[in-house]
């Protein structure tokens, strides 16, 4: 079979390639720019690469064609795939259609926590000898990839609620039909998308109609939102937290080694021990323990994945240390997961100076809607250094991030607050960084950041 994949540079179009290649389809595909790790990536599966958008792309014997989420009408490519009756389908479409349907599907969907729960619960398969396909949206520690064909008897989906396509509005994890669902925690979020808190969670109650009556929905009892979603359900559903529930969460101990907790399970409360640092990655571990005993997974097994599971790149991750400085990475997507990030650093290093560096990358973190929680979020750390967000003309001046009002904001909160615009600027800041004071300095950005934390990294190697 030949593929053509029209915006494939993506993470999830480059993984779906690699799905494709995986199965020995033979794959080409185009886009922009090919930069690394994506272009070297895609060449050495062997795909064949153009770049730029043309017609002439796309060769005559193709088999059908998938069309990234990036692509809009107007692009020659789907011009020529529409006018020429080429078969096509979604990124969303194909994954299933080729390699969810027909497993056991289990789709890990929720505001904050997918990508963990998801890589955790692809390694707890796969230490079972469960043989799992998978398809995750960061990069696991532990594995050698984000994605594995399996053995057609399990697959784990990261279930992203953003749009499938120009030709389909509708969230990406309607296309996975899931027979267990993970709802890990819900907020409302991808404001450009969604227009209102009601659609946000309108696709989630779709998503939970979707889980038949024989399935299970498992599901994070400490937001509000998940509690309303679930209500009605005719699936199965088992819930988790700190609070009261099937799963309840005790005795939760942070230390520089990690955290260790007690989780109940039946009738007696099982000690558990993670290197992960964040009471968030409990919930986010213990909604993968869940699945793992209604697979049927030995808890002798789960216990020792939990202990090895490191976790994902980008999520919370020490990448530079010296005697009093230790610097820290973090994917921040959301004013709660910020806050919960800064929490933790705060608990895990109390006698430190805790310095956030932010930049805010998406659409979201852009507006207007989220500045009072970023204040409140951002608060948390002593210093606050934010980048003033790059073409942030493009957003509506009275539906945009007032920048003056989030840096006053912080500094009337008692906290110093300041906004930088360039790079250079950041990595000057961390140059000068005093040595000798006792200090945690976490990275937040769901963008590349300049790569300043590669540079960090150089920094306080």
């Amino acid at each position: 079979m030949k593929v053509f994949m029209s915006g494939i540079a993506g993470t999830g179009m480059s993984s779906l390639a690699g799905l494709f290649r995986e199965k020995g389809y033979e794959i080409s595909g185009s886009d922009t720019s090919f930069y690394p790790p994506v272009g070297p990536l895609l060449k050495k599966m062997g795909v064949h690469t153009y770049e730029g958008y043309s017609e002439n792309n796309i060769e005559n014997d193709i088999d059908f064609c998938v069309i990234g989420n990036i692509i809009s009408r107007g692009n020659p490519e789907v011009e020529f795939i529409l006018n020429n009756k080429i078969r096509f389908f979604s990124m969303a479409e194909a994954l299933y259609r080729f390699f969810i349907e027909g497993s056991r599907s289990i789709v890990v969907s929720g505001t904050h926590g997918k990508t963990t729960i998801s890589s955790f619960l692809a390694l707890l398969l796969k230490e079972a000898e469960l043989d799992p396909g998978y398809f995750i949206g960061g990069k696991p520690i532990d594995l050698d990839s984000n994605y594995s064909l399996g053995s057609n008897n399990f697959f784990v989906s990261e279930g992203d609620e953003y749009e499938t396509s120009f030709f389909d509005r509708s969230s990406k994890f309607l296309k996975y039909f899931p027979d267990i669902l993970i709802l890990s925690s819900l907020e409302y979020d991808h404001l450009d998308f969604f227009k209102s808190e009601r659609e946000y969670k309108d696709a989630f109650k779709n998503l939970i109609n979707q889980v038949p009556s024989n399935g299970l929905i498992i599901s994070n009892s400490d937001y509000t939102m998940n509690r309303e979603v679930i209500k009605g359900s005719f699936s199965p559903v088992l819930e988790y937290g700190l609070d009261k529930a099937d799963y309840s969460i005790k005795d939760v101990v942070s230390s520089p080694a990690g955290i260790s907790f007690r989780l109940k399970i039946g009738n007696e409360y099982v000690e558990f021990k993670t290197p992960l640092q964040g009471e968030y990655n409990v919930k986010n571990l213990t909604a993968g323990i869940i699945s793992g005993i209604h697979i049927g997974v030995p808890l002798s097994t789960i216990k020792k994945v939990v202990k090895k599971f490191n976790g994902v790149e980008r999520r919370l991750n020490k990448i530079g240390e010296d005697d009093n400085t230790v610097i820290y990475e973090d994917f921040a997507h959301h004013p709660t997961s910020i806050g919960s990030v800064l929490m933790s650093l705060k608990k895990l290093y109390p006698h430190k100076k805790l310095t956030a560096l932010f930049e805010p990358a998406s659409w979201s973190l852009k507006n207007r809607y989220f500045e009072n929680k970023l204040i409140e979020s951002l608060s948390v750390a002593d210093e606050v250094v934010i980048k003033i967000p790059y073409k942030i003309s493009k957003i509506p001046k009275n539906e945009r991030i007032d920048m003056e009002k989030l840096i006053h904001g912080i500094n009337i909160a008692g906290k110093k607050g300041v906004a930088m615009k360039k790079i250079s600027e950041f990595e000057t800041f961390l140059e000068n960084i005093s040595h000798k004071e006792q200090r945690v300095v976490v990275i937040l950005s769901n963008g590349s950041f300049g790569s300043l934390p590669k540079k960090a990294e150089v920094l306080f190697a």
